[in-house]
């Protein structure tokens, strides 16, 4: 996970960092409760699940100055310096009041000096690189906090004694009289603390907002002190966890990927992975619960705005990740005129005072355009909103339309990688040539469903070349798919062999007799004992227990109707949901132990992940994500009846039919009565429908 994903970061460019600089920045009585407060008496999946709730409305359930340095919910990112003799530190790491972080700061005034910073938004013009102070000069550039009725911190001094003022707003009015002194203030005066005196002790201080204007607010918190209060001595104290009390939750919104610990490194800090978040809103829609639902909107509506407001693509796709906590890039920061862009993921390097972007992040790969496009489809079944119908099909023709490849067996492409076409990145993203085995498994599913949706027989074709490569990556002799391609593709890739592609394969396949062999590979050659667990590796070098690959075993072992199994590799992630490594008792971590390897450029670190948590849901709710059914369902083919997969209906398909009914055959595209055998009967209708007189 993170210390793989260091080696791909550089310096951002131009409109990188102009997109997105953080921080440089009802129970009942007899429910019983562990030490950390977790309900065991609770089912796993309603655990699970209340998990992926809890995340989803981590930077919501308050509006956050602070919280830790590049956290997804920081506001107010800009430390702008008043008077002399000030300095700030937002990245300290000297006992935070909690999480990795807090905000060091430092006045070292004599005489009549006195200084102090303001957490303010700033504003971001043209091609600048980074927010420049506003002090009420310029429109459009404050926050609406209307509802909130205080703002709290944290503060300590380091010696204790220090003597600072704490206030909010103020800015573009004078300290005294309150009047504008600016064209666009603050929407309210100044309000102040006062002086107080820190002692060396965390203590929480509250500044209330009754009777305040909150409509504009450029300066969210701020601190000022001068040599005279101090008695003309150097002065420390630390500031963390400042917040307002305002509830967001009916905003779109994506989920954080990872829950860190403080000693990562911050890599992944505000990253919100697009596959998992499309994983997360398909769990909220397996549980079918009208709540759920309108999670699983939340996070729809986030991947539609992210289509459409892209910092700088304007052609419909995806990037691999974005952040958490806002949706949209701050007010007053308008790249190249653009405002309301889509926030992408990254962190602040106090020491090299540099942000940085994680080249993977910011790059488009074909099964993370995918997987969206599934769950939005998904989403547009449970809610007929034509908005996620049509999110889909703009997602599914990029697709098409750029990664569609005719060398060898067809297919699609990996995609795109790298940054945007900028001054400092010239060349702009580059063309993934290789093809993935897994990403053609994705797009299969997602054209077919588009073409059972749309009736437009346009998807046919497009599945159907999806479909012919993922076929040709099978290994009849092996049992196994291969990874795919390497950049000529054309030659398949044998390098590496991850396990996922195997149980995807049969998840979304209608072949289910065929590829059932896939999943005894993955038996004898993933299959691993670590760190007190069972389960399957990602691959075959079996050096850990990855748990949401373990999930997608328990998912395909439901399909083929092999209880045993499924119930005991489901013990085994239940065991993990309150055993494995920095667990809360509710998700699921990645792996069972910190660098288990993938063969790939990336690793899976013990954190809870919320994909991993997904995969577990769908794993307990025995849900086949690829098609929004239950496992127990059959797997849908492209066409009840093709049976030569053409994309067409002919007499062919009856004779093969009828051949199958013979020999006591049966696959669920051949059974078109749906009466759960292949008879005469079904190669009649066939044979009708090839003829037009039926539809199938």
């Amino acid at each position: 996970m993170t210390k793989q994903i260091l080696k791909r970061i550089i310096a951002v460019s131009s409109v990188t960092v102009i997109a997105m600089l953080v921080f440089i920045g009802s129970a009942s009585a007899n429910m019983e409760y562990d030490d950390d407060g977790v309900n065991f008496t609770q089912t796993s999946d309603v655990l699970a699940l209340e998990h992926l709730e809890e995340i989803l409305d981590k930077y919501h359930s308050d509006f956050d100055v602070y919280t830790d340095l590049s956290a997804a919910g920081n506001h107010f990112v800009l430390p702008a310096k008043m008077g002399e003799d000030a300095e700030i530190n937002p990245g300290c790491f000297e006992k935070p009041h909690s999480g990795a972080t807090c905000i060091e700061n430092k006045f070292a005034g004599t005489g009549t000096s006195w200084g102090g910073w303001y957490l303010m938004n700033g504003v971001l013009e043209g091609e600048e690189t980074q927010p420049k102070q506003n002090w009420g000069e310029y429109p459009d550039a404050g926050f609406n906090l209307t509802g909130a009725t205080e703002l709290t911190f944290w503060a300590k001094g380091k010696e204790g004694g220090e003597r600072v003022e704490f206030f909010a707003f103020g800015v573009g009015r004078d300290p005294n009289t309150g009047n504008p002194t600016a064209p666009y203030p603050d929407s309210s005066p100044k309000k102040s603390l006062g002086y107080k005196t820190l002692g060396k002790e965390w203590q929480q201080y509250t500044i209330d907002l009754g009777g305040a204007d909150l409509s504009y607010v450029l300066g969210s918190f701020g601190w000022v002190t001068n040599a005279r209060k101090n008695d003309n001595k150097p002065i420390t104290f630390y500031l963390d966890d400042i917040k307002y009390d305002k509830e967001r939750l009916d905003e779109p919104r994506f989920l954080v990927s990872y829950e860190l610990l403080p000693a990562d490194e911050p890599v992944l800090k505000n990253t919100a992975f697009t596959y998992d978040n499309a994983l997360v809103l398909l769990s909220f829609l397996a549980n079918s619960t009208e709540e759920d639902l309108e999670r699983a909107m939340l996070i729809g509506d986030a991947l539609v705005y992210a289509i459409e407001q892209d910092r700088h693509f304007t052609d419909g796709h995806l990037r691999n990740a974005y952040q958490g906590g806002d949706l949209k890039l701050f007010p007053g920061w308008k790249p190249h005129g653009k405002e309301d862009t889509v926030r992408l993921p990254g962190w602040w390097d106090v020491t090299n005072d540099t942000w940085y972007e994680d080249r993977f992040s910011v790059s488009t790969h074909t099964g993370n355009v995918a997987w969206p496009s599934i769950s939005l489809l998904s989403l547009y079944e449970e809610t007929q909103e034509d908005t996620y119908l049509n999110a889909s099909i703009r997602l599914c023709e990029w697709i098409e339309d750029e990664c569609r490849d005719e060398r060898g067996a067809g297919g699609y492409t990996g995609g795109y990688e790298g940054w945007e076409k900028t001054a400092n990145n010239p060349e702009g993203q580059t063309n993934v040539s290789w093809k993935s085995t897994e990403h053609n498994i994705d797009v299969y599913v997602a054209f077919a469903r588009l073409y059972k949706f749309t009736g437009d027989e346009v998807w046919i074709e497009r599945a159907l070349h999806a479909r012919d490569f993922v076929e040709a990556m099978w290994d009849e002799n092996e049992g196994h798919f291969w990874t795919g391609t390497s950049e000529d593709g054309i030659t398949i890739n044998k390098a590496n062999i991850p396990a996922d592609v195997n149980p995807w394969g049969l998840m979304a396949m209608d072949e289910t007799n065929k590829y059932e062999s896939g999943i005894e590979w993955v038996e004898n050659n993933c299959y691993v004992e670590a760190d007190g667990f069972k389960g399957f590796d990602f691959n075959n070098d079996t050096d850990g227990v990855w748990f949401e690959g373990t999930a997608h075993m328990v998912v395909a072992y439901q399909i083929l109707g092999d209880e045993t199994k499924a119930n005991l590799y489901s013990g085994e992630l239940r065991r993990a949901q309150k055993e494995a490594n920095n667990t809360n008792g509710k998700g699921l971590v990645a792996a069972s132990h910190d660098g288990v390897s993938t063969g790939f450029d990336w690793i899976y670190d013990a954190r809870l992940h919320t994909g991993a948590t997904a995969w577990f849901v769908f794993a307990e709710l025995g849900y086949n994500p690829y098609w929004n059914i239950n496992t127990s369902e059959p797997i849908p083919p492209l066409l009840y009846g093709d049976l030569n997969s053409d994309g067409d209906i002919t007499p062919a398909d009856a004779a093969i039919a009828l051949q199958m009914a013979v020999r006591g055959e049966y696959t669920v595209a051949a059974d078109v009565s749906r009466d759960r055998q292949v008879n005469a009967l079904d190669a009649l209708m066939i044979l009708q429908t090839a003829a037009g007189a039926i539809s199938l």
